[in-house]
This record gives C-alpha cells, structure tokens and sequence, in this order.
C-alpha cells in the first residue's frame, strides 16, 4: 500500500493507524498539494456487498453535517478496495490524554464543549455515533476539535453479524445498554460523552480490565468512580455531569446532548463550583445482565460491532426486489397530480412566503476559545457584558456564553458573555524604607537579598517585587525583598598596640571600642594584652571592639611579719687549754630573699651564745645553720606563730 496512488490522485506515504474495520494512511493529495488521511477498509469486507452497500449509505449520511467541530470527507468507491479520504491530518487526542495526563479544568470544557456541539448537530440530523471517544477525536495545533468516523460503526453493525456476532463500540466507552446488546439511542452517546469527559479530567479510564468482558460487566453492574478522587480539586459541577451522563438507566441521563452542553458551559462559574454532589436513584445498577459474545482476544480499544435488527432501510431494500403490482392506469394520474400540487404548496407554504417577512440569521460567534481578547472587541459584539472575578479562568477569557456558539440568533439579537476578571487582587504596599524586622514573614511569602546602599540605613527595604501599587493576587503573592546591608570590614592585630595607636585605629575605621584593664606578668603596662572580636575577623563597619589594656606586674601582696629569736649557745669545754674554734652562722627569712645570708662568722676560745633575730611571716619561715670550723652541727626553722 505504501508509494502506491489511490484513485489516481492520493499517493500512500505511510501507516499512522488502523482497527478491526479499517486502516488509515497519511497520503499526499496530489492534485490540491496537501497531507491528508485515507482510511482503507479491511480485507474481509471488500467483498461483502451487503457491508458495502450500508457503509456507502451512511457514509453518504455523514457527508450531508455540515458543521465546524465534524471532519468533513468523501467516499470513493475503487472496484478493489473502499476508502474515504479526510480533508486534513491532525492529532487523535486520544494521544494528547496519554502524553499529557489529566488536563486543565478550562481545557477540558474547551474541548468537551466542542466535542458536544458536534454530537448534538448529528443528532439533530437523526445520526447516532455509537463510537464516541478519543481515539475518533482529532485536534489541530489550535485546539480546535474535530469529530470523526460518524456512521462507519453504524455502516458496520447489520453487516457484521456472520463475523464477529459482538457487541457494538469501544468497550472502555460501552453503555450499559449496548453492552447487553439492546437498542441503541442517543443516550448511549451519551454515556460515551461522560466517560471521556472522565478521561480528559482524570488522565485515566474509569474501568479497565484483562479482557473485553470484564470491562463490559463493569459498565453494567458497578458506578463510574469518583471523579474527585483522583482530582481532590474538581468542582462539583463537573464531577455531577459525569455523573448524571453515565448513570446506568438511560431514563435518568440527560435527555439530549444540548441539556448536557448547556449544564456544562455553566460548569465553572462561581455559584455552581461548590454545589451538592447529585444523588440518583439507579436501581439498574445490581440487576443480573445477560452479555452477547464477546471474545477475550478482542481489543479493548478497538471498535467492536454487534448483531443488529434488520432496518427499515433493508426492509425497503428487500421490498424493492419484489416484484411490483400493477397499478390500473385510471389511478395514475390523479396520483402523480396530488403528488405534484401537494409538496408545492407545502414548500410555498412553509418556506417562500414566511421568507417574505423573516428577519434575517446569523451564526453566533465562538467566543470561549478566543483567549485574552481585548475587552473593547467584545463590548462590540454583545450589550450584554459581565466581568467577574475567577479563581480558575484566566483574565480576560469568556467562559460563558449565551446563546452557545454555532446556534442561529436573529441579526443585532444580544449576546450574554461572561468574562473573567481572573482571581480577585489586591494592591501592593509600598515596603520601601521599613525596617526588616517589622515585616511579618508569617503572613507574606517574602525571600531576602542585601546589599549595600546609600539610600537607606542598614536593615531596611531598598526595593521590591511586586512593587508598591502593582494589582496581585493575595493568595499566590511571593514578594522578593532587597534590604540595605552594613558594609564589612576585616579587623586588624592589634594586641602590644599602645592604648593611643587603638584608638587612632578605630577612629580611622569608624569602629567603637570599649577598654578594660589588668595586671600582667608578660604586657608591659599601657600595651593590649588581647581584644574582641579577635585579629582577621570580619565585623560590619561601626562595631564595637572590647580591648584589655595591661596595667603591668601585679603588685606583692603585704603579709602580716613577726620577729623571732634563736639563742644558739656555743660550749668550749677546756677554755683554758687554749683551744679555739671557727664559728658562723647563716640565716634566711622574709628580709634575705630566699638566699642565706651570714648573721655571724668568727673565732671563739670560751663558750658564747648568739641571738638570732629572724622576719618571718605565714608564707615565709626564719631558718638558721651553725657551722663549726666549717662543719655543719646545727640548723632550725622559726615559723609565724598564731595568736
């Protein structure tokens, strides 16, 4: 298929999809110079005449919507292989769910808004989808949704039935009713619709399962789970749409598309955000269902289709092969007048003459995509004009609007628009010149730089951002603060300076200093023995420095003194025999030093005493040696004695 030509115009580039019905190509339309996507269908139902001629007739009823959100396309019919052949090639956004996960709230209704619209035109027009989801959702690089594959599962579903004999659509997207094979209305759209708006909030499907069947149970017997789980933050009036859509009794869903778009554009204004959960009474819910087959190995993305009764159309197909009765000739011409006169007094009736007197229509315009239109651009076009505030919609983008978008309103009719003035603000204060330490950080979301300045004392605000006057949000305000800092210096080594060169030092360096002073055994007096904060620190300009001045060797303490006595005999015992001997006498006590000294030294030939006066105090004792012809016999120590 790849390099091949298509019709003699469309040449096959690549595969970029493919189902159980059918494969999409991206091909080059050659004669209008532009990508487009070409769906071939499978093998197995080229050949199928009865498939063939259902696919050919509602893809005829696809092509007569008209309408801006549907991929308009064309049927070419080969004698080989059927294909239709799209305008243009965009995104599945389906991909978009994958890639991106749960979407924005306000381009969720962006796109489901869109989305909607599409469905509700087709039913409008008798045509049910039946295969709602992403996977036939397409988008642009603007955003702008178009809808596809309208018809085909439908073309599908009477001329399958000696393939597959399983159920109708998608079964992550499966109504209740079509899992147990039952008619199919417009409700099961529907459904379909809630669980892609489940999709796109949530980034996830609600039910998922190994195989086809589970999935399918799932639909019938359990509820969609809660939106809210997932997404603690979505409004309530989203989540109940979900809700009210796909509750398993199609009674109680929504009765038409356009209910169920009108309760979504009115989803995030500020009086439905918070409403009450909505509570239905779905008894359908535990009842025992009854499946069709379905096979295990069938995909669960895959479009799946189902046995259908015969339609009418068939019916007036085998009618037409009957052979026809013969109309007497005296009949027909009153026939073929009633059948000529009637239609055109009806179309007079109904169409030309009011014309005659109506005024005329326009389209109204799409205003919710238009994001940060000017306010004066959208008074032009509408009288009626409310700007509120919004915590969820962004300033300036209309999130509501009456009537919707692609309905038909009489020309210079009035438009209701709602457009968001964004989350309420404040004006910002002017923090400039306070003081640091009067901000209260526990209320305001504050980061601090410093540096230095002239303008204003240390500590207090230079500037800021926001600044002073600037409209913000309370709620997300982050304020960036630049206060003036103290300009720094490294402080010198200053011990052994005289007191006279500290204080020319500090007076040069516009620091301030305070003095103590002590004794020192190793400072000579009047230098500095240390100071703090210490040599090499770095201090802010105009701190105080403590410096410790010596006031030289502490002096001796006066002890209490007494004077003791020593009597200190020497005997000659034979005086007269003319014997003589060397005395001296060495003493200490408080007068001496610690060194001795010699109280007496002489030479003696008859017995003498000496009396030794001593200085002694309680630190320091008397101590005396007595030395005979230089040999020690005697010495003693006088202490300080008590009162």
């Amino acid at each position: 298929m790849i390099g091949s030509r298509i019709d003699g115009r469309y040449e096959v580039i690549e595969a970029i999809g493919g189902g159980g019905m059918a494969n999409v190509y991206r091909a080059r339309d050659v004669i209008l110079e532009r990508d487009v996507a070409v769906k071939v269908l499978q093998p197995q139902y080229t050949h199928d005449e009865a498939f063939i001629r259902r696919f050919r007739r509602e893809a005829q009823a696809a092509t007569s919507l008209i309408h801006p959100t549907l991929l308009t396309f064309m049927m070419l019919v080969k004698k080989i292989r059927r294909f239709t052949s799209w305008n243009t090639l965009v995104v599945v956004h389906k991909k978009k769910i994958v890639r991106e996960g749960a979407l924005p709230f306000q381009e969720v209704l962006q796109i489901f808004d869109q989305i909607s619209s599409a469905i509700a035109y087709a039913h409008d027009q008798g045509i049910v989808h039946r295969d709602v989801k992403p996977h036939n959702i397409l988008l642009d690089e603007d955003g702008t949704v178009k809808v596809t594959d309208f018809g085909i599962a439908r073309a599908a579903s009477a001329a399958t039935i000696t393939h597959t004999n399983s159920v109708l659509g998608s079964v992550h997207y499966l109504s209740p009713e079509q899992a147990r094979g039952g008619a199919v209305t417009l409700k099961a759209d529907i459904y379909a619709l809630g669980v892609v708006l489940y999709e796109m909030i949530t980034g996830t499907l609600p039910f998922d399962a190994d195989s086809a069947v589970s999935i399918a149970l799932k639909h019938l017997q359990e509820k969609i789970p809660n939106a809210k789980v997932l997404r603690p933050d979505l409004p309530e009036s989203m989540n109940n749409i979900i809700r009210r859509a796909t509750v398993k009794d199609p009674l109680l869903r929504y009765e038409t598309v356009h209910d169920m778009l009108h309760d979504a554009e009115t989803a995030l204004l500020p009086e439905r955000m918070n409403e009450a959960p909505l509570e239905l009474d779905d008894q359908s819910e535990e009842e025992t269902k009854v499946l069709p087959v379905l096979s295990d190995q069938q995909s669960s993305e895959e479009t799946i289709v189902a046995p259908s009764e015969q339609t009418g159309q068939e019916e007036n197909d085998a009618k037409a092969n009957e052979p026809k009765k013969k109309v007497k000739a005296a009949w027909l011409f009153p026939l073929l007048a009633f059948l000529i006169i009637v239609p055109t007094a009806l179309v007079l009736g109904f169409m030309v003459i009011p014309s005659w007197f109506a005024v005329d229509e326009v389209q109204v315009l799409m205003c919710w995509y238009e994001l940060r239109r000017s306010r004066a651009v959208v008074r032009r076009e509408t009288d009626r004009y409310n700007a509120e505030y919004h915590d969820e919609v962004e300033r300036d983008v209309v999130y509501y609007q009456d009537p919707r978008a692609g309905r038909n309103v009489k020309v210079e009719s009035a438009i209701t628009l709602r457009v968001s003035d964004g989350p309420e603000t404040v004006e910002m204060q002017d923090l400039t010149g306070v003081r640091m330490r009067l901000i209260f950080r526990n209320t305001l979301d504050v980061e601090t730089t410093s540096e230095p300045s002239d303008e204003q004392p240390p500590g207090y605000v230079i500037s800021q951002t926001p600044e002073s006057g600037e409209e913000v949000i309370q709620d997300e305000l982050s304020v960036q603060l630049v206060y003036s800092e103290t300009p720094q210096m490294t402080l010198g080594d200053l011990t052994g300076s005289s007191e006279q060169a500290v204080r020319n030092y500090l007076e040069s360096h516009q620091l301030s200093g305070t003095f103590d002073r002590e004794y020192s055994e190793t400072v000579p007096e009047g230098q500095v023995i240390t100071h703090e904060p210490g040599p090499y620190v770095t201090i802010d300009e105009g701190s105080g420095v403590t410096f410790v001045i010596s006031n030289g060797e502490p002096p001796v303490e006066e002890e209490e003194t007494q004077t003791r006595y020593a009597e200190i005999p020497v005997n000659v015992t034979d005086p007269e025999a003319g014997q003589s001997y060397d005395i001296r006498i060495e003493f200490t006590d408080r007068t001496t030093g610690g060194d001795p000294e010699i109280f007496v030294e002489e030479e003696i030939t008859e017995s003498t005493e000496y009396l030794v006066p001593f200085e002694v105090s309680k630190s320091i004792p008397g101590t005396y040696t007595l030395y005979i012809n230089d040999e020690e016999m005697q010495s003693n120590t006088l202490e300080f004695e008590e009162d």
